[in-house]
């Protein structure tokens, strides 16, 4: 290959990934918290830095979570120790676990196929949408993705030899350690089902036994995990069962499972994880049919190679989907750890078909995704009560009244919103029970109340005349009033009034 070619391609794949990695920061800093997946995870990390209880996530104060351990939670909290509680803070992690991702697949497509192969994997696995979306969004998925990312990548290293191999080999054993911190025993799973293929079709057993410490580490990796565990059941008895049983076994294989704790089940068509990779994948996946046809007479020869590495990134890219494909909950980030397999496979093919000295448009491709959100915020800015489900404008209009540190704050509302809770620092309560307002309301500092428009009736009249309307803020197309406790009753006692009572209606004008 030609050497200024060659130069001038990895010097735009590196101008390219430093403009990922600014559009992503932009959309980090720009983009607030929005519910209910990502504000949920970042309220639980700030109440766990808030709380100082660093072995049980918390789902609301005194209340554990017992629905993902928590090493998401415990970078996220110590990210915001560092850098202040703020929603920059509270992503970055998500964003460098991210880039660790990306610096294993360069280093094992380096090793194995050289630079090009490398950078052309970097830029297949920043630039697809799955991937750009979830590096620098508050959830348990980065981490995973990190964990089995390194488990698979110390795998290969480790029976290919070299002097690194028994490194690699006890890195293997920790991603697993930290791939059960991260999402739990499903880690080992997804782990081990393109690995016992592999071997399986290789019969590479004795290399799986000679080539990775098994006893020390496993040992390792029970020393990394177990403690955990063994703490969180002591703090909070009953956490095993629903976590191992329910969280890791019925939420996949029964229909609607009924037993979430946190929320419900999603029940989806068998088989719409191939959906969701497709589309996590994009635009790879659009431009794939067409380059395979092109390629058809080729592909036998492409994927021939002698030490079974085709195969393998195969079986790493297609067998978490067919683990979840009589699955009947699936979302959209379950496809994430297969993401560093397909780029891997897609870079190898792509550079065994490449013409020497061919141009290629895979940089400028690489950069779609992340033009197509960034374009985005222009839009967000010039109407952002529209598009995005968050609590952030709604709480400014709060602590633009300047509410004193005992007022209440409370949403007429049966649902919780995170976000709300995150940026109010924990202050914002929700509730429709009027006798539950009531007592929340009880204090002598003056109190303030966030209710839809629509359910301004919905109030009993004895509470609204306490209130008077200071801001309308608009969420998804819905209209939020902000009513502030009148000051000639911040001082009154509140009146018990029995919850069942019959009374009148509130006025919607108070």
């Amino acid at each position: 290959m030609n050497p200024t070619h060659h130069n001038d391609w990895r010097i735009k794949a590196i101008w390219v990934l430093f403009a990922l990695l600014a559009m992503r920061v932009l959309l980090m800093w720009y983009v607030p918290l929005t519910d209910t997946t990502e504000a949920r995870y970042a309220e639980i990390a700030r109440k766990m830095l808030e709380t100082g209880n660093w072995v049980t996530p918390l789902h609301d104060y005194a209340v554990p979570f017992w629905g993902k351990p928590p090493l998401f939670a415990w970078l996220s909290a110590a990210s915001m120790g560092l850098f202040g509680v703020n929603q920059l803070a509270v992503r970055l992690p998500s964003l460098l676990l991210g880039l660790g991702t990306l610096w294993l697949v360069f280093d094992l497509a380096r090793h194995h196929s050289g630079r090009e192969t490398a950078w052309a994997a970097v830029l297949f696995l920043a630039g697809g949408l799955l991937f750009f979306v979830t590096a620098g969004t508050v959830m348990t998925d980065p981490a995973l993705l990190f964990c089995i990312t390194l488990t698979q990548v110390a795998f290969w290293h480790a029976l290919a030899g070299g002097q690194s191999r028994t490194l690699w080999g006890y890195l293997f054993f920790v991603g697993l350690g930290l791939g059960l911190l991260a999402k739990g025993p499903v880690a080992i799973v997804l782990n081990g089902l393109p690995i016992f293929f592999w071997v399986l079709l290789r019969n590479q057993w004795r290399a799986l036994w000679h080539h990775l410490p098994w006893i020390r580490g496993t040992l390792l990796m029970l020393a990394i995990a177990l403690p955990w565990y063994l703490l969180a059941e002591q703090r909070t008895p009953g956490f095993l069962d629903y976590f191992v049983v329910g969280e890791n076994f019925s939420r996949f294989v029964v229909s609607g499972w009924k037993g979430d704790k946190y929320g419900f089940a999603h029940i989806t068509p068998v088989g719409m994880i191939w959906l969701l990779a497709l589309l996590g994948l994009l635009p790879w996946s659009a431009l794939a049919p067409l380059w395979l046809w092109r390629q058809r007479g080729k592909l036998r020869s492409l994927t021939h190679d002698a030490d079974g590495w085709v195969l393998y990134l195969a079986l790493w890219s297609s067998m978490l989907l067919f683990f979840f494909t009589l699955s009947s909950h699936a979302i959209f980030p379950y496809p994430l750890p297969m993401l560093p397999g397909a780029a891997l496979l897609m870079a190898e093919l792509w550079q065994r078909a490449r013409q020497p000295n061919a141009p290629t448009r895979l940089p400028a491709l690489a950069l779609v995704i992340g033009v197509i959100f960034t374009l985005a915020i222009p839009v967000i800015a010039a109407q952002p009560g529209r598009f995005l489900r968050t609590q952030e404008a709604v709480i400014a209009a709060w602590q633009a009244q300047q509410p004193s540190p005992q007022s209440a704050l409370v949403y007429w509302n049966s649902r919780r919103e995170f976000s709300a809770e995150f940026y109010s620092s924990g202050r914002a309560k929700s509730t429709e029970d009027a006798a539950q307002l009531q007592a929340l309301i009880a204090g002598p500092s003056q109190d303030f109340l966030l209710v839809r428009q629509k359910d301004l009736l919905a109030i009993p009249a004895y509470l609204m005349a306490r209130f008077e309307p200071v801001n309308t803020i608009t969420v998804t197309n819905k209209p939020i009033v902000l009513l502030r406790e009148r000051p000639e009753y911040t001082a009154t006692p509140m009146p018990f009034v029995p919850a069942e009572a019959s009374l009148p209606a509130a006025s919607s004008t108070p």
